[in-house]
């Protein structure tokens, strides 16, 4: 029997479930193979690096409870927050005796357009969604004389559930749960990462597989579900999710990623209706209102139509939020400083801004030159951002920075 250690570097919070909602999809759909346990079996490491496993040497430590020489593969999740340690992973995984395949996966491989010169010691790299594409790693079983690339296709409708399998536990009145709809993004903004690399497309789950889950998180009186779809309000199903959620009484707070422009004709007045009658937030990620701006980064912004929205949210009470990015090209203090007034302005209580970070694969990466920007890595997982630009300098980044950690003091890079 194939044996498969998987290691993920994760982002947990007090008050969340012990397992990431990807790396439980993937287990669950490894546990739903009937050769799983019989032909191959798949170990779990999780490094939850907001509390311990942010160096080589702490993470040895976890290592040594297995025995790598007896492993057949070794797959590892890589994320912007984790680029550091995968390659020195990597080399203390063959010091300590592991001789087989290393499988990478994550979106720092699925966007990165120099796997093979960025990470030397993998045998293995999957792009995209990696549901079916770990499988297929662990059971490969010819000779590897040269790194291979898997994508996989996923069957979206017959995905199990991270839930009612089991995979992810939820104590009951727990602080917070996560929830997918769907997966990929309809929109090409150049500085972001969410759509489907392989055909940019939108997958839904099927609506049966959302209703079980939410009527199990609603038995367990989970007291906020953050729903992960990069926009929730777009594809054809978001006004039937919202008419369950109403329909079984749901009262956990919903956290919604929503557009602006999506809000319109007779389904924007249905979503508004629904989000009134609902324990929603609504999270609006509109990142700049100047022009030349949005124009730079491909993310264009109906400015009356987003102050006419705001106006009717703050009247109708709905709860929601804006957030913003500063290091965008054209951008400057006092650009910045407009977009956050504008905001704030026009009613909204909860303003956040985040800075801008050049991640692979996007358009933004591939301009850096374009634009001038320069980079430096920040915070505790050393995650490059950039400071200075054609537009703005270092001190001025430093400005914007200060102005954004006083709309948020707990949002910190």
């Amino acid at each position: 029997m194939k044996k498969i250690l998987i290691i993920s570097f994760d982002l947990i919070r007090d008050g969340e479930s012990d397992k990431s909602l990807s790396i439980a999809s993937l287990f669950a759909s490894l546990k739903n193979d009937e050769r799983y346990g019989k032909d191959f079996f798949a170990y779990h490491l999780p490094i939850n690096i907001l509390k311990y496993g942010s160096s080589i040497k702490e993470i040895e430590s976890f290592l040594s409870a297995f025995d790598l020489e007896k492993l057949d593969a070794v797959a590892i999740s890589c994320y912007i927050w984790s680029e550091y340690l995968i390659n020195p992973l990597i080399g203390k995984i063959r010091e300590m005796g592991f001789s087989k395949n290393v499988i990478l996966g994550g979106p720092q491989i699925s966007y990165s357009d120099h796997i093979f010169r960025d990470y030397p010691g993998c045998q293995i790299f999957i792009r995209g969604y990696a549901e079916q594409s770990l499988l297929d790693a662990v059971l490969y079983s010819e000779p590897i004389t040269k790194p291979l690339v898997l994508s996989s296709d996923v069957c979206f409708d017959s995905m199990p559930s991270v839930y009612s399998g089991g995979e992810i536990r939820i104590a009951h009145g727990q602080k917070m749960a996560r929830l997918e709809t769907k997966r990929g993004c309809p929109y090409r903004c150049s500085f972001c990462a969410h759509r489907d690399v392989g055909k940019n497309k939108v997958y839904h789950f099927p609506k049966e597989k959302i209703f079980n889950e939410l009527n199990m998180l609603k038995d367990k009186s989970v007291r906020k579900i953050n729903i992960l779809d990069p926009v929730f309000n777009t594809g054809h199903n978001y006004l039937d999710i919202l008419e369950k959620i109403k329909q079984i009484n749901l009262s956990s707070e919903i956290s919604l990623q929503v557009r602006f422009e999506k809000i319109k004709g007779e389904a924007g007045k249905a979503f508004l209706d629904l989000c009134s009658q609902l324990n929603v937030r609504l999270e609006f990620g509109v990142q700049t209102i100047l022009e030349k701006e949005y124009k730079a980064i491909n993310r264009p912004n109906n400015i009356s139509r987003i102050k006419s929205l705001m106006k009717t949210l703050n009247e109708r009470n709905i709860p929601y939020e804006v957030s913003l990015i500063y290091g965008l090209p054209n951008q400057t203090f006092g650009s910045f400083q407009r977009s956050v007034d504008f905001i704030r302005s026009n009613g909204c209580e909860r303003v956040t801004a985040f800075p801008l970070m050049l991640l692979k694969g996007t358009e933004l990466y591939a301009e850096k030159e374009k634009w001038g920007f320069r980079e430096r890595p920040m915070g505790k997982f050393g995650i490059p951002v950039v400071i200075s630009s054609n537009s703005f300098s270092e001190d001025e980044w430093y400005r914007m920075k200060d102005l954004a950690e006083q709309l948020n003091p707990s949002a910190r890079i």
